[in-house]
């Protein structure tokens, strides 16, 4: 039997035959020897319930994916939730209508429904239109921009100021270098562009075996320069980095120069090879 090295995308408790452990996000358990495990989600929700995997033949569900490696086996859970309407306001003159739930918002016109589950918590919003926009403004400093013509749904969050058609979006990332990040944007008729990205962070010194987190939290949020600055090679270019990387949604660190890396349609396996502090390789598998 193949040793299991378990992520979870969520905080749960984990009960294999001997003992019971807590994990979340940020951490990584080995199994060996066992031949089923419990899951309890600590986040609650009737559909995300108690569950376990048969470790003797491990296979992706809607509860979590795996993927079989040479010498051990990726297990990583991922969440599901519940839907519930609390309001529905329509907007007869975009020809379309908007639902915000309890962990989701929809925007429905005749012919297309397009819904997002939120990844925050909220108590108060404001549903309104701007030009060919359906919006939803969340009290937690979020914001759903829906176009009515595209039937695209864009989402920003942080201190925001929306000025006619211009949104200027500056955010606190809380991350290792205390990141400030500023965004200017222009609703246009058919898109949203995206005129000026702006980055400054704090001069930290952190010890060289947190290189490749810092690299990943840099890509993820595409602050390519601070990026590139960890590489020992200079002859590569943000577009290389946008290309092997693509949109990052989250990274699971194995150890730490081995991560799961979950884009918006992939799934990778990175490893990185470091010297002296620098990135000299990478290493990208998908999984």
């Amino acid at each position: 039997m193949k040793k299991i090295k378990l992520k979870s995308t969520y905080p749960c408790l984990v009960k294999t035959e001997k003992e019971s452990l807590e994990i979340d996000e940020n951490d990584v358990l080995e199994i060996e020897n066992e031949e089923k495990i419990f899951i309890y989600p600590t986040l609650y929700s009737r559909k995300n319930i108690p569950f376990y995997i048969n470790l003797q033949a491990p296979k992706s569900c809607h509860r979590y994916f795996v993927h079989e490696f040479d010498d051990f086996a990726l297990v990583v859970l991922t969440y599901n939730d519940e839907l519930k309407i609390l309001y529905k306001e329509n907007f007869p003159t975009l020809s379309c209508s908007v639902t915000v739930s309890q962990n989701a918002i929809k925007f429905e016109k005749e012919e297309i429904s397009v819904e997002y589950t939120l990844p925050h918590n909220f108590f108060n919003y404001h549903i309104f239109k701007l030009d060919n926009y359906a919006c939803v403004e969340f009290d937690d400093e979020n914001l759903y921009l829906f176009n009515t013509k595209t039937n695209v749904l864009s989402h920003f969050s942080g201190n925001m100021d929306l000025d006619k058609n211009v949104l200027t979006v500056k955010k606190n990332l809380h991350d290792l270098e205390n990141r400030v990040k500023k965004s200017t944007f222009k609703l246009e008729e058919d898109k949203i562009k995206l005129e000026s990205l702006d980055f400054s962070h704090d001069e930290n010194k952190y010890s060289e075996d947190m290189t490749p987190y810092r690299f990943l939290e840099a890509v993820k949020i595409k602050d390519f320069d601070f990026a590139l600055n960890l590489l020992e090679k200079k002859s590569v270019s943000k577009e290389n980095l946008e290309t092997l990387f693509g949109n990052v949604k989250s990274y699971l660190p194995l150890s730490t120069n081995e991560f799961v890396v979950l884009g918006e349609n992939e799934k990778r396996f990175v490893r990185f090879f470091e010297k002296c502090g620098k990135i000299v390789d990478i290493s990208v598998d998908k999984l």
